[in-house]
């Protein structure tokens, strides 16, 4: 009888633990920046991305420069139409030099299930702009 309630306490245990919907990426190591569909070596980089597959919240933020330009990758919050534990779909602000070059353009950040040194990327639909970077840290919550 001790065993049936020892094995019901567990069970009930494993069913109560919520699995890990919140996660946070960071990087300042970039692979690529795609402009206007042709890839160049990214430096310089900053990238912070945090989601929660729960509540749609994401935010995301990626700063680099390739051949002498500088881009800003930026989700726009109110606009996530969905997120999981490896993508993250929305409309996106796209800047190069300070200049916005695509605003509110639809596009994807995946991947992002990636251990501390894989990579993850974005881009826009059609593959027109997009970064790519190495993931440096990560914490799943």
């Amino acid at each position: 009888m001790k065993a049936i309630s020892s094995v019901a306490a567990a069970a009930a245990l494993f069913v109560s633990v919520p699995a890990l919907a919140g996660h946070s990426i960071q990087s300042t190591h970039g692979l690529s920046i795609v402009d206007n569909g042709a890839s160049s070596p990214a430096t310089g980089v900053n990238m912070a991305i945090t989601w929660n597959e729960s509540t749609l919240y994401a935010y995301a933020s990626f700063s680099g420069i390739a051949n002498g330009n500088s881009y800003d990758f930026n989700l726009v919050g109110s606009s996530v139409t969905a997120v999981t534990a490896s993508n993250i779909n929305g409309l996106w602000n796209i800047h190069r030099n300070g200049v916005l070059i695509c605003g509110g353009c639809t596009g994807s950040a995946y991947g992002l299930t990636a251990g501390v040194g894989s990579g993850i990327k974005f881009y826009t639909s059609g593959e027109v702009y997009g970064f790519s970077a190495y993931v440096d840290a990560r914490q799943d919550y």
